[in-house]
């Protein structure tokens, strides 16, 4: 077995790789004899086919099968040993690579062609500068924060007559042809936010029902579309394709939300454990929260430009022909190679961007332990529960709970990937000078929006599969 290598330019190679008889008769010769054992040919019994007979029946088949097992297994074992790193899959030199015609004492000469990772140096520093976009929470984002709050801790009451904001509910009831329920038809319970219903007609309707009061309606003039009477009359899509169906509405009962008011009590109940006694003080508090409340869409651009300026300012070669040619031979779609030639921009960056991400990864020891995913798991879990508090019992049936969430290989990998995520982007803020940029949540959309119409094409997966130094496995 004789394995060798040569460069064929800066970032590809050819491995030649001999299989001599050396290499490959004995297993042959015992396979062969397991065939000779089992066969069940029509003249002989069991055990007694002679084995001139048997090899001319299979020889060729499992000298194919076992060339192929040591060329597989050998190629692998040698990139390892070399400690190679290689873009892509080796492909083979058809051209170098003569046919294999499998007969006896034959010598099989192979040829691969290598596709190298570059040597870069990664550019993570104070020099370079990122936009850290912020957005800006004005008094009329306050004052929707607090009166979303003063609503979900108000007092209800149940007036006779409804207001521009008040919740209806009532029985609705599925009518047939004749205007009457039809058979078997159910009155269901429903509830109508006043606020949420567009169309002042409508709403108007529903304004002057007094108690008790039946409005016969027709769903689709009702409402504007077939999936938002689905779901305000809690029936399925399907059963509202007819525009002549009608429904009863009985309605039973006005429910009106009296805000809670701004005193301490609400503030206390609002943010328990903290000392907060003026409306002033309330409403810093509020706008602390509703800024931190964005931080997950400001954070997801920040991560985009960080990765985006990483892949701009690294000077990084990559074997471009050798790509595309493992592309249009390895793609499963089997692209055609102008469409190859097209999309290769984007597939480059997404490969520079995984070197680089493995390469940040090695250089600082970013990793995430199993222990980590089992406390993310427990942390979800016990939101709702002080740790300090559940008993050894409890404790006990949540790990074995967290066993068996931990049995679901695709869940732990999103927060494998999740929490790699947050590690890169707490590296990334401690490494790069982020410049704020204060912009109001309207500006912010239609800048995310700009970007995604034009870097589209430049997503980038985040497989984290970092057993493989180069992340060969990705699907770009």
């Amino acid at each position: 077995m004789n394995i060798s290598r040569e460069r064929t330019g800066e970032l590809t190679a050819t491995i030649r790789m001999e299989i001599t008889p050396e290499d490959y008769q004995e297993a042959i010769t015992k396979n062969l004899k397991d065939y000779q054992r089992k066969a069940n040919i029509p003249g002989f019994r069991p055990g007694k086919v002679p084995f001139g007979m048997v090899k001319k029946m299979y020889g060729k088949a499992l000298m194919a099968e076992e060339v192929n097992k040591i060329l597989g297994d050998r190629l692998a074992t040698y990139m390892t040993d070399e400690k190679l790193d290689v873009l892509g899959n080796p492909l083979p030199n058809k051209e170098k690579t003569k046919p294999a015609l499998f007969e006896d004492g034959e010598i099989f000469e192979f040829y691969f062609d290598l596709g190298l990772a570059p040597e870069f140096k990664l550019n993570l520093g104070p020099e370079m500068e990122v936009e850290n976009y912020q957005i800006r929470i004005d008094d009329k984002m306050v004052d929707g924060y607090i009166e979303d709050t003063r609503k979900r801790n108000g007092n209800f009451t149940h007036p006779d007559v409804a207001g521009e904001a008040d919740m209806l509910s009532g029985g609705a009831t599925k009518l047939g042809a004749d205007g009457k329920p039809g058979e078997g038809t159910e009155e269901k319970k429903i509830f109508l936010s006043l606020d949420q219903i567009q169309d002042k007609e409508v709403k108007a309707k529903l304004i002057a029902l007094k108690k008790g009061e039946v409005l016969i309606f027709k769903p689709l003039d009702f409402f504007p579309t077939i999936e938002e009477s689905s779901k305000q009359l809690n029936v399925p899509a399907d059963t509202l394709s007819d525009p002549e169906i009608s429904f009863s509405f009985k309605l039973d009962e006005i429910t009106h939300v009296v805000p809670a008011e701004l005193n301490a009590a609400f503030y206390a109940q609002v943010y328990p454990g903290e000392t907060i006694e003026t409306e002033e003080d309330f409403r810093a508090r509020v706008r602390k929260d509703a800024a931190a409340s964005f931080s997950g869409e400001t954070d997801k651009l920040l991560f985009q430009d960080i990765t985006k300026a990483l892949i701009d300012f690294t000077e990084m070669p990559l074997p471009e022909e050798f790509l595309k040619r493992w592309l249009y031979e390895h793609d499963e779609n089997k692209m055609s190679q102008e469409e190859i030639e097209n999309q290769f921009p984007a597939f480059a960056k997404s490969m520079k961007w995984q070197l680089i991400e493995n390469k940040v990864i090695k250089e600082h020891h970013v990793e995430v332990t199993e222990e980590e995913i089992r406390g993310y798991i427990r942390s979800y879990m016990l939101r709702q529960v002080s740790q300090e508090f559940v008993d050894p019992e409890m404790a006990k049936k949540y790990e074995s709970i967290v066993d068996a969430f931990m049995q679901n290989k695709e869940q732990v990998q999103k927060i494998n990937d999740q929490l790699f995520d947050a590690k890169l982007m707490g590296l990334f803020k401690e490494k790069v000078t982020l410049k704020p940029v204060e912009v109001s949540y309207e500006e912010f959309i239609t800048l995310v929006s700009a970007r995604h119409d034009h870097d589209h094409e430049h997503d980038h997966d985040h497989d984290h599969d970092h057993d493989h130094e180069h992340g060969h496995d990705h699907h770009h």
